[in-house]
């Protein structure tokens, strides 16, 4: 997928930065309760850090662990990305729990 360590790195970043805002937007529509948003969102978010996750492989792969600085930064964001979709999903689901115990 990835030719280059610059491809890779910028796949990183890209990928990381659509997952933080993904999660970002999931987690506001949550706390709006607002259950089908918050699920595009979160599940966007998901797909995005997977990106995310694959470019990090990759750059790992294609650099054969000898990271710059600079990659280094995109290496970490991938991580965070996974991190920060997983409570995209956590606020979703809770957002759900929170509208089926009013409803009961």
């Amino acid at each position: 997928m990835y030719e280059s360590r610059k491809e890779a790195a910028a796949g990183c970043r890209m990928e990381a930065a659509a997952a933080k805002r993904f999660s970002a937007a999931a987690i506001k529509f949550a706390q709006r309760c607002e259950c089908r948003k918050a699920w595009n969102m979160a599940d966007t978010a998901r797909i995005a850090a997977t990106c995310a996750m694959q470019a990090h492989e990759a750059l790992w792969e294609l650099s054969g662990g000898k990271l710059t600085e600079k990659e280094w930064q995109a290496f970490e964001a991938a991580e965070i990305a996974q991190i920060e979709a997983q409570k995209a999903v956590r606020a979703a689901a809770a957002a759900v729990e929170q509208i089926n115990q009013r409803v009961q």
